[in-house]
């Protein structure tokens, strides 16, 4: 019975083990060879986390690969913007706050448009 518990538990951790490794090529085109030390860098960083908590953190977006390090992504507002954000495969996206700007239009200048009798 003992050894069929360690088979199945050693299933699922290659399980996860893939799992994760296929994240890390799909999201931030990071090879196998490479996301393996990767990933035990951090779990040696949290030891008392697996395989699978890795993961499940992956695929609810709340780890993400910053300098070649798995970092946690705060859900907390900050007050800068950050400069770039390192997303899918690599490419860089210029953080740019949007800048909306507010026409005031004068109702009395400017050409009238009538439609079905009504002036707008």
């Amino acid at each position: 019975m003992d050894i069929k518990i360690i088979w199945e538990n050693t299933q699922m951790l290659n399980t996860h083990q893939h799992s994760v490794l296929t994240i890390l090529l799909m999201r931030f085109n990071v090879e196998p060879s490479e996301g393996i030390k990767i990933a035990e860098r951090w779990l040696k960083d949290h030891s008392q986390e697996n395989w699978g908590t890795i993961l499940r953190l992956l695929k609810s977006n709340n780890l993400t690969l910053v300098d070649r390090e798995l970092k946690p992504i705060s859900k907390s507002p900050t007050s800068e913007p950050s400069k770039t954000v390192h997303k899918y495969r690599g490419v860089e996206i210029e953080n740019k706050s949007p800048q909306v700007k507010v026409q005031q239009t004068n109702k009395s200048s400017g050409k009238k448009r009538l439609y079905r009798g009504v002036e707008y």
